[in-house]
């Protein structure tokens, strides 16, 4: 396992300017965001499928910095209403600019639909009550997603990537019940549809990520670094539901850091030790989601803090 970074939390940098800051800090790999809701700040989409850049001559920036392209990432709505289309064009490219660059993982978000055929948002139900919450759901699941993935999983085997979904609320796949759910209706594809393991989405739902990669391992197949920092003050008085901004910090009931804010080293030691278990070995990618400004300072302390947990498991 390598310390890598999803490269968005750079989208104010150049590509020269990541790979140097990555270089010096002993990063090895990379994430990068390619479409939808990622500006894709460091990948030329357009050039790279037009030929105006070959990938030999793109791939050559990464190589003088000693680094790898792990994955790319086209997170988004597929499934939205409205959106949906092209941001499953999105993703198409996404499979197109992998399979040039010779990338296999592709990290993507599950999208969700609207709650019924004549709405224009979508709507996550997150409840058993009230009881018009299972004609939502069964239209989604049955009508929506499930003929879509189908699709979209055919197209990832075709163009030989593979597909690991951040397990994000807000999202119809979020946890281990609804990535099970999609993978048993689109069904035979548990080679190209995976779950991206990033922790801290289950810290903040009350569950824990070690228990999923051990109920799934053959599934993990991208891993983000990211911890969550509760604030009891708030906590306690409004729960963990909070859509209160994430930049915020202070005012929420929790809010993203990168590990060891959260969480302390022996948590994340048995971390890793799960993924190994799992038989993963693959980019550990720190996500810079913590809001403290300038993103080279948070990043230097992930991997100033995570370096020495990963060095028993090299590469």
């Amino acid at each position: 396992m390598h310390i890598g970074v999803f490269t968005d939390g750079f989208n104010a940098y150049d590509l020269e300017d990541m790979l140097s800051t990555c270089e010096r800090l002993g990063i090895t790999g990379v994430e990068l965001g390619c479409a939808n809701w990622s500006q894709a700040p460091h990948v030329p989409v357009e050039d790279l499928l037009s030929g105006k850049i070959s990938p030999e001559e793109y791939l050559e920036n990464f190589k003088r910095h000693g680094i790898t392209i792990d994955a790319l990432n086209c997170s988004g709505n597929v499934l939205h209403p409205v959106e949906g289309e092209a941001h499953r064009e999105g993703m198409r490219k996404t499979f197109q600019i992998a399979k040039l660059l010779g990338v296999k993982t592709v990290v993507a978000t599950s999208g969700l639909p609207a709650g019924g055929p004549n709405d224009l948002r979508p709507n996550w139900v997150t409840t058993h009550w009230p009881p018009e919450n299972y004609d939502i759901l069964n239209y989604q699941w049955n009508e929506v997603a499930i003929p879509t993935w189908k699709i979209l999983a055919a197209e990832a085997r075709e163009a030989g990537v593979r597909i690991a979904f951040e397990l994000h609320p807000t999202c119809l796949v979020y946890n281990l019940y609804t990535y099970e759910r999609l993978v048993d209706g689109v069904g035979d594809c548990r080679d190209v549809l995976g779950i991206n393991m990033d922790p801290s989405h289950m810290m903040w739902m009350g569950g824990d990520g070690r228990d999923l990669v051990r109920a799934v391992p053959e599934s993990i197949f991208h891993v983000h670094l990211k911890d969550v920092v509760f604030h009891p003050e708030k906590q306690m008085v409004n729960g963990n539901l909070d859509y209160k901004p994430g930049a915020g910090m202070a005012e929420r009931s929790w809010s993203f850091d990168v590990p060891g804010k959260g969480r302390d080293a022996a948590w994340w030691t048995n971390f890793l030790e799960t993924l190994s278990e799992a038989g993963y070995n693959g980019i550990l990618s720190v996500e810079l989601e913590d809001y403290t400004g300038f993103p080279k300072n948070p990043l230097a302390e992930a991997v100033e803090f995570m370096k020495p947990l990963t060095a028993d498991y090299p590469d």
